[in-house]
């Protein structure tokens, strides 16, 4: 609608569940708290498709489809579907949406006159949510568990929940930000979102818990960890070998991942490695 300079008096949707609380055998299907908060903040009424009306439905899909072909055409020409980051692929959607929009570019300027104004100020894009911080320096968030900064064990904070990450704030101050993870595959609702760099003091403390955490796959940062903490696992005993381990990610979190696995490997193949010489 920003994009547009104005709002519609009516909004519509299909009984789409981000918008619609679909409960089974009632006509009048409630408005989330969102859709309801969305359409007040810009003055819309909310209206949804007519059942077994389908050409409702195919006024909406059918250009969704065209945005959909343009964007993989553009891809396609790029020569690669590997983009260096989220913005850079975002900016090939907007310029399709972009260049389908200029071929009916006339007709909205004749629709745009009939807009509302829009509110001064933008609705907010992000849900609000309370959560405790675990004496495990977690909380959870929509079935996905993520690791917070210890120092806010036992705090209630504060969460902005975005489409793509969760602001955490302790009163007013902003004290942590974290990627929104979504769990892949059919049937699956629960995931762990593991940062060691949130639970490194605690294990510094208590290395053994290394051994008995039910998160250690996910607090290894990346395969090759993965592959030396077994490595570790099978050269020294299991005490000593998440003391090394803990060490290492340690000095993982100030000095670089690849910098330290490049050390570990090195000196365990001499046989050389101590925790001394990780803190070197």
């Amino acid at each position: 609608m920003h994009a547009s300079g104005g709002s519609p008096k009516q909004h519509r949707t299909d009984s789409l569940s981000a918008a619609y609380r679909n409960l089974g055998g009632k006509r009048q299907k409630p408005l989330t708290q969102l859709y309801d908060a969305l359409c007040d903040h810009y003055r819309m009424e909310p209206t949804r498709n007519n059942r077994g009306v389908t050409h409702e439905n195919g006024a909406i899909e059918s250009p969704h489809g065209h945005l959909k072909n343009r964007i993989e055409q553009a891809i396609y020409l790029r020569g690669s579907a590997d983009f260096p980051s989220v913005e850079a692929y975002q900016a090939v959607v907007a310029a399709a949406a972009e260049g389908l929009n200029r071929q009916h570019a006339d007709k909205f300027a004749v629709e745009r006159a009939a807009l509302q104004p829009l509110p001064k100020y933008r609705v907010p894009d992000y849900e609000i949510l309370t959560a405790r911080v675990s004496r495990h320096s977690t909380i959870e968030v929509r079935c996905i568990l993520y690791t917070v900064p210890s120092r806010l064990i036992g705090q209630r904070v504060e969460l902005h929940l975005y489409h793509d990450r969760i602001l955490g704030f302790w009163g007013q101050t902003q004290v942590f930000a974290l990627t929104r993870m979504r769990v892949q595959g059919n049937g699956k609702r629960r995931g762990r979102c593991i940062d060691y760099r949130h639970v490194i003091e605690g294990l510094r403390r208590k290395p053994r818990a290394l051994l008995y955490c039910t998160w250690q796959k996910e607090l290894l940062p990346n395969e090759r960890y993965r592959q030396l903490w077994n490595q570790l696992k099978t050269d020294y005993e299991r005490d000593r070998a998440a003391r090394l381990m803990v060490e290492a990610l340690d000095q993982a979190a100030t000095h670089g991942e690849d910098r330290v696995a490049d050390y570990l490997e090195r000196e365990l193949a001499a046989g050389s490695l101590t925790p001394q010489r990780l803190q070197v």
